[in-house]
């Protein structure tokens, strides 16, 4: 910004020509100083899209995971099974996701720092296992000590036409830490696709831009500043 405002205001030479650029200079400066481009909000979910694991799904598609298992960095298995998926469909974001299902009704988990009151949003992305039914997938996500449940109708959709969907739901921490879970509720081995995690902070007010009065205002003031250096000089 610094180097843009000194190619247009060249500050080389006295008098008044000098005081009005400088002048101009400082009035964009100011301006410039109270505009603050908005940050987006940190995810903070470790591995959202399950892209990096100690097992490799492929060749072979998909790799079955067991309760326990905490093979997908930053997340455990926390009931029954699920399946790792690779190539074996299409992903929503990279090229893994989770079936969650895998030769029964799965869920995985994962815990993460929170504060004590504040509101965060959840928001993944749901499809499902196109090979069999149940034709609805049904499936609970959790977190703060309440819940919601997700369904998703594949009909029409196929292993390469998986039909994502992005779903959102909103928490207030109660603890230091939380865990997020996702559960099927259906016990079959095909289950809901689940891909694209995320959880940001909704409590902290994001970076305010000033009112297009207060821009107007130290511009004023600059053009102000210009007509009494010039006075001055004359």
């Amino acid at each position: 910004m610094t180097q843009k405002l000194a190619k247009l205001i060249d500050l080389r030479g006295g008098g008044k020509h000098s005081l009005l650029k400088l002048s101009i200079a400082s009035s964009v400066l100011a301006v410039s100083a109270l505009i603050v481009t908005p940050v987006q909000a940190a995810n903070l979910i470790k591995n959202g899209s399950f892209e990096t694991a100690t097992v490799n799904p492929n060749p072979g598609d998909f790799i079955r995971l067991d309760a326990g298992s905490t093979a997908i960095t930053g997340w455990t298995v926390s009931q029954g099974t699920i399946d790792y998926i690779g190539t074996y469909w299409q992903a929503s974001e990279g090229s893994r996701n989770l079936d969650l299902s895998g030769a029964n009704a799965g869920g995985i988990q994962q815990t993460f720092n929170t504060t004590v009151g504040e509101t965060y949003r959840v928001t993944f992305d749901l499809a499902g296992n196109t090979d069999y039914s149940p034709t609805i997938k049904e499936m609970r996500v959790s977190a703060g000590g309440n819940s919601a449940d997700f369904s998703f109708d594949i009909t029409g959709k196929s292993r390469s036409n998986m039909g994502w969907v992005s779903k959102s739901w909103g928490f207030t921490a109660t603890g230091t830490t939380t865990t997020l879970s996702f559960l099927n509720l259906v016990d079959t081995p095909y289950g809901p696709a689940l891909d694209n995690v995320s959880v940001i902070a909704l409590s902290s007010p994001p970076p305010s831009i000033p009112e297009p009065s207060s821009v107007l205002g130290l511009l004023s003031l600059g053009v102000l500043g210009i007509g009494s250096a010039l006075k001055r000089q004359s």
